[in-house]
Parts: C-alpha cells; structure tokens; sequence
C-alpha cells in the first residue's frame, strides 16, 4: 500500500480522536506536524499534505458546528431557567428588574436597562437597570427620536452598534452621548419588547469594549424580550386583578356594613310593627323599642314631662333643656342631647301635640339608633291618634280614587277637598304603584296606611294593587323607599312609579297609566318584589307594553352567548356591549374593557362562531342590542341572592 493514502488515513483518524475527546483548536495543529513539506515532494507527499490540511479544515468546522450547537443548547437552557423565574417573580417592577439582570449575564455584558413607552411624552423612560455606575438610573428619559429605540422598533428587530459614540448612523443625542461617556460604554445592542412593530419598550444591553454582536446573541436577546413582554403584560393585569380584588374586598367589608345596618332597621321595623298591627299597648310598643335600642325610651309631652314607657321614673332634663334640644331634634330630624345621657327625638310626620321619644344611654346613638327612634317615632303616631285616622280613612281613599281614576270631583272643588286633608296640589306629586307578592292582606293595606300618613299623602286599593300619591320629585327614590318600607313590614311587593306631577291634579290619571305599565314592566321582567320608575325602564317599557316574552325573545337573540358565558364564563355578552358601545371598532371596544385587541378580536370570532355572521347585519345588530338590553335590566332587577330569606 501506498505510504500517501495510508499517512492520509492516519492524520484523519487523528482528527476524529481530537474531535471525540473535544480537544482545544489548538491542538488541531498537531498531526500536520508529521506532514512533509509539500516543496520539492514527491506526488504521493504532496496528495498527503493536501489531505490532511483538508481533514484539519473540516475537523475545525466540525467543532465550530459542536462549539455553536453547545451555545445554543445553553442559551435555550438559560431562557428555559428565565421563564421558570419569570413564572416565579411577583409584580411588575420585579419583572424588570429580573429582565435587565439576565439580559447582562446571558451575554455577560457590563450593563442592561430597560425602558417602557410613555404615550404623554411620547418618548422612552427607564424603569430597571443591572450593573449601572453612573447617573443612568430608573426615571432617565431617553429623547424621542434619539438613540436605538426607534431603528429597534422600526424594524422589530434588534438593533446594535460595536462603537456607539463613534458610530455615524446613529441620531445622536447630547443627553444619551453624556451618559454613554459616563458609563465607558462602547457596544450597545437595542432589543424590541414584544416586536411585531409594537412601541412597548425597548431592552438595552452594553459593554464597555468594542464588540461586534453575533445573530445568535441577537436572537437570544430578542427571545429573551418577547418573553419578558408577555411577562409583563401579564404582571400588569395580575397587578390590576389584585388592585380590584382589594378594592372589591373594601368595598364587601363597606356593604356587608350596610346590609348589617339594613337588617338591623327592617328587624327593628318589623318588631315595632307586629307590636303596633297586634293590639300591644303603648308601653309595650316602648318597651320594645328599649330593647332595640339598648336603653329606656319613654314618650315625653312638649313641655318635657314623662307621659309613658319603660323606665318612666329615671330623671328627665330640666324643662329649658327639653324644650331646645326637642327644638334642634325636629329641626335636624335627629336625636339631640338634652342632658348626660338623655337624648330628644322628634315623632316624624306628628306635630308637638303628640309629644317626643326619650332615649336615656350612656352612649351617643349611631345613625343606626336614629333610625330605629324615627321607626319607634312612627309606630307611636300611629297607636297615639288611631282615631283621627280611622275616620280620615274613607276621605283620602275616596280622594285618591277620585284624583288617580276620575271621578265626580273636579277642578276647583277637588283641591278644596284636598286642602281639608293637608294636601297641597300645588307642589309636585309622584305616583306609586304597589303589587304586594303575598296580594292585599291586613299587613299590605296596614303598610300601605302608615307610610302615606307620615309621608303626608294618599293610598287606595284599586284591582289587586295599592296606588300611593306622595309629594316629592323623585319616582325613582319614591320606588325604592316604598320597596324597602313594604319588605321591612314583612309584605314585600313589585313596586312602579311615575312622576314627578306639576301641572295639577288634572294630569294624576295620565301619571297613574304611567305608573302601572311600570309595574306590569317589572312583572314581565320577572322582576318580584323589586322597585323602579318609568323613566329608569325607559324603552324597556315600552317594548313590554305589547310583547311579553321576554325569555323567548332573549334566547332566540342571543341565547347561544349566554349559555357560552354561563359555561366558560367567558363575557362575551359584555365585549358585545362594549363593541357596540364603541361604535363597532373592536380597538375602542378593547380600550373600553382593558384588554388587548387581539382577545377582543378572537372574542368576537367566537361569537361569529355562535351566532352566525349575519349577527353583524343592521337589523340583528339592532336586535341584538335591544336583547342585551333587556338582559342586563333584567340582571338588575334579579333578587339579589338569599333576598328571599330576608
């Protein structure tokens, strides 16, 4: 055998050994060492020397390849290690801290900072920095228009320079060139967050020599940023999730308060009530209410002496004292103190004859306790002047029949006969239609009684629901008070009003029309025992007036997203208000919810899918709305949960 081809064979072998015990490059040099110089060699020498610095060449480029893939399995390590710790920090401004840090060391640069887009100055500011020496710190504005940033965004792409500040392409600025200088910086490397040629941020990372960036570090890096993006964005919604779960948390402490306050006065309603509607006499009824209240009440005449109640014989304050504080107690509406723990409430909707409630506590009455004394204040009026309202019943009944459904008294004489029963026809009016859930027994019509007399105005019972004609402006707050009154007395009902009245009684039986489509509007709703005015149902009411299947019209609209959100609670039925709210732009409708665009756009693909595509027509699209309307009033007017324990 030749000695060239078997030398040639050697020297590869050679190779093959450096290469499987990952020798260093400069052991590659080696078995050329044996090689004969190719000059005055024969043929065979010279195809020997050929052969084997073609072995050495391809053994080298088989290590570069090994060298590269090593590179690349640790940097995809490394960012594997980076998710874990990314899944593992807790708020946004660990996220950038954490970003900047493995920016540097996966690189091993000197420095890396990350700045965040701020949309009012339309310019980048630094929000993190690792390996700083200088000025460069957190709330360092970069000029727009300057720098990496914008070639980086641009492009969506990483962007880099080997010598920054002598570096010709770059639109310089004197306020970056300052801190460049400061820091030594030579090569800097601009990395898109996010890319798709978004203006969310940008990651920085630099060294302190002139180097040149290879396309896997850039690659590395640009990886390294998407993530950190997507962590980002995420961090930030968590940061609002846990912004409103603690808001939400305030706010059920703050209601849970109310409701326990709401629970107290109807308990206390209730009790003073069932002692007025069962025969209890007066002290009893007083007695009562001292045990609500945690205390003695007594009632009191004008000029401050006991008349009767439950510790009658504790000292009362001297009769100037009585006489002011009951003076400043029914100018204020409100308990008054009178003497070391001796209050004076006013008898709400009673005049002085009737006298004043004493509360004898060491401790001041919360706004709770006023209230129990204004419920104390009413049950009195109505056990102290039982006559006087018996034989004014059939007045005002007949009166409001005659206002509210016509009757045989008109203009001049009617207001005549509404004055002999403090009615003043002059100031505005409001209509209330009751529809109790148990129907018209003693309890609704004993309710319906005591509150138009302390109010000062009308109730009669016309078909299976009460009419009540009150003074004040507001339907709404008259809807809810009569609601709230009717479920404090133990006989909740389905409550409609209209109003206010201005021109006269003349315009009562319109206003009373009104009022009871209202009422019918909730019931076909579904809405029992709940309260509002025809205003607040607006088109709502209308609609009713003539259709009545509200389910039916419902599903057959959109009952595929409902049901869709009721499984995945998804909200779709809420984005499709929100698309509808913003005119049909799926990125106003995304503003509007603080989503991205592209959840928006994959929402309403989903809906696509349910409904079809012809629910973005004009006349789906309207009744696709008219639908969630009547959803969403009907999903306010739902009892709230356990209401009917209550």
């Amino acid at each position: 055998m030749d000695e060239g081809p078997v030398a040639a064979t050697r020297d590869a072998f050679a190779y093959l050994e450096l290469l499987a015990r990952e020798a260093p490059a400069a052991h590659f040099d080696e078995p050329l060492l044996h090689v004969p110089p190719v000059p005055g060699a024969d043929a065979t020498a010279e195809g020997h020397g050929a052969t084997s610095h073609r072995a050495r060449q391809l053994a080298r480029e088989i290590r570069g390849n090994v060298e590269r893939q090593q590179r690349r399995d640790m940097g995809s390590t490394a960012l594997l290690d980076v998710a874990r710790e990314f899944l593992a920090s807790h708020g946004v401004d660990e996220l950038l801290r954490l970003t900047c840090r493995r920016a540097r060391t996966l690189l091993s640069l000197d420095i890396a900072y990350l700045c965040l887009y701020d949309q009012k100055t339309d310019s980048h500011v630094v929000k993190a920095v690792d390996g700083h020496s200088s000025d460069l710190t957190p709330g360092f504005v970069v000029p727009p228009g300057a720098g990496l940033a914008n070639p980086a965004t641009r492009r969506a792409a990483p962007v880099w320079t080997q010598d920054y500040l002598a570096d010709a392409r770059i639109n310089h600025s004197a306020s970056i060139d300052e801190v460049v200088r400061a820091e030594g910086l030579r090569a800097i490397i601009a990395v898109p967050l996010g890319g798709n040629g978004t203006n969310f941020g940008v990651l920085y990372a630099g060294h302190r020599t002139v180097r040149h960036f290879s396309p896997e570090e850039a690659a590395l890096l640009g990886t390294l940023s998407e993530m950190a993006a997507a962590a980002l964005e995420n961090a930030g919604l968590l940061d609002e999730v846990r912004a409103e779960t603690t808001a939400r948390a305030t706010e059920a402490v703050r209601i849970g308060e109310e409701l326990r306050s709401v629970r107290r006065l109807a308990e206390g309603q209730a009790a003073l009530m069932e002692r007025t509607l069962d025969g209890s006499s007066l002290p009893q009824l007083l007695a009562t209410a001292g045990d609500l209240l945690g205390g003695s009440v007594l009632l009191a005449d004008a000029a401050g002496r006991t008349v009767v109640g439950h510790g009658a014989a504790e000292a009362q304050p001297a009769p100037e004292a009585f006489t002011a504080a009951a003076l400043a107690a029914r100018a204020t509406d409100a308990p008054v103190l009178s003497a070391p723990g001796v209050w004076i409430a006013p008898i709400r909707g009673a005049d002085d004859r009737l006298g004043h409630l004493v509360l004898h506590r060491a401790e001041p009455p919360t706004a709770e306790d006023a209230g129990l004394l204004r419920l104390c204040g009413q049950a009195v009026a109505l056990l102290v002047r039982p006559g006087a309202a018996t034989e004014e019943t059939v007045l005002r009944e007949e009166l409001a029949e005659a206002l509210l459904v016509g009757g045989e008294w008109i203009g001049q004489r009617l207001i005549a006969h509404g004055r002999t029963v403090g009615l003043d026809f002059t100031a505005p009016f409001v209509v209330v239609a009751a529809r109790p859930v148990a129907g018209l027994t003693d309890r609704a019509l004993a309710w319906a009684a005591a509150y138009t007399r302390d109010h000062g105005g009308l109730r009669v019972r016309i078909d299976d629901h009460l009419v009540l004609l009150l003074p004040g402006e507001d339907p709404a707050e008259a809807a809810r008070t009569v609601e709230a009154f009717a479920r404090g007395m133990g006989s909740p009902a389905t409550v409609g009003a209209a109003g206010p009245v201005t021109e006269g009684p003349g315009a009562l039986p319109a206003m009373y029309d009104r009022s009871v489509r209202c009422l019918g509007t909730l019931t076909a709703l579904g809405a029992t025992g709940k309260a509002a005015s025809a205003q607040q149902l607006g088109p709502v009411m209308t609609l009713l007036s003539h259709e009545r299947d509200v389910d039916g019209f419902i599903r057959a609209t959109i009952g595929p997203v409902l049901e869709f959100d009721a499984r995945r609670s998804a909200d779709l039925a809420v984005t499709l208000e929100a698309y509808y709210a913003a005119g049909g732009s799926p990125t106003r409708a995304a503003r509007r919810l603080y989503l991205h665009p592209n959840t928006v756009s994959r929402r309403l693909d989903r809906i696509t899918e349910l409904l079809g595509p012809q629910w973005q027509d004009l006349t789906a699209g309207l009744d696709i709305q008219l639908a969630l309307r009547l959803h969403r009033t009907r999903e306010s007017l739902a009892p709230c949960p356990g209401s009917a324990d209550r």
